[in-house]
């Protein structure tokens, strides 16, 4: 019996390796595609469109190079970093705060205030209201439209609620009986017990702020103060057609090593997502444990 048992759980091990492994090559895959495309010649592009896919045999870093070398890339990454950290501190601040008060139930009105956030998920003003709300805050063409256009994120703030009501209330009542107050509180006891919920919250919002290129498109007019997702939405919109163009008419020995409009798109987008891929090893060890407690708890 014991033998059949550890055999089933043999062939149960085999095949969910066998599917765990083509799963994450399914999505490794892509960025090894991309890598292939951004360090690949023009000429190896047009005429050995099979072979690329693996590896290209001659490597160029042209297509880096041209992306690189553009004015634009790098006020695109200032605003793309700043909104990113001043937007992901300033909401995991406010929304932790707001969250904190939600998870005591001697909160006065508790229950209407949770059903207002819980009813902000469901409906929205739409596009129109809202841009009207951000001329009306003196917004539009500022940069800071990024940090308190989406400031609270109502799922992300029950999140931390959640997680804030599984810390037992003795801890709490012990520090008060040694005359702490609500903020010392949460800054010395709550704030460091919730390490994994805030990590894991703060990856999300990272990862939101850093690929967000909606609202940039939207309410910027000042081509400096655009994001580095719009500027590679222009780069692909405006170049791509130019590019080509040009390439077509040449030679593969007068192509060289000119980039092509796939390779400066894939050279964008290794360039843009690198920095954001680096981010998650620090908090991955806190990132299951965070998005458990805070989704079981009531």
């Amino acid at each position: 019996m014991e033998s059949r048992v550890r055999r089933r759980l043999d062939w149960f091990n085999v095949l969910n390796y066998m599917i765990l492994t083509l799963f994450c090559l399914s999505i490794l895959y892509p960025f090894y595609y991309l890598i292939s495309i951004s360090l690949s010649t023009a000429g190896e592009i047009y005429t050995a469109q099979n072979t690329v896919f693996y590896f290209p045999s001659t490597i160029t870093w042209e297509a880096y190079q041209k992306f690189l070398s553009m004015d634009y890339v790098y006020t695109g990454y200032f605003n793309t970093v700043f909104r990113t950290v001043a937007g992901t501190s300033l909401s995991l601040i406010v929304m932790s705060c707001a969250a904190y008060a939600l998870s005591k139930k001697t909160l006065p009105h508790l229950n209407l205030y949770t059903t207002f956030f819980i009813v902000t998920m469901f409906f929205g003003g739409g596009l129109i209201p809202t841009y009207l709300l951000i001329r009306q805050l003196n917004l539009l063409d500022n940069i800071w439209v990024f940090v308190f256009g989406g400031l609270v994120n109502a799922f992300y703030m029950l999140i931390l609620r959640n997680f804030f009501m599984s810390i037992p209330e003795e801890m709490e009542e012990s520090a008060r009986m040694d005359g702490a107050g609500d903020a010392l509180i949460f800054a010395r006891i709550v704030v460091p017990l919730s390490l994994p919920a805030l990590a894991t919250i703060s990856l999300w919002l990272a990862v939101g702020h850093w690929n967000a290129w909606f609202d940039s498109l939207i309410y910027i007019k000042s081509i400096d103060k655009h994001v580095i997702s719009v500027h590679i939405r222009r780069l692909v919109i405006e170049q791509d057609q130019s590019m080509s163009q040009t390439l077509i008419g040449l030679s593969n020995r007068q192509r060289g090593d000119k980039p092509t409009p796939e390779g400066m798109r894939a050279a964008a987008i290794m360039v843009t997502i690198i920095p954001i891929l680096c981010v998650y090893p620090f908090v991955q060890k806190y990132f299951v444990q965070g998005v458990m407690v805070g989704a079981v708890k009531g």
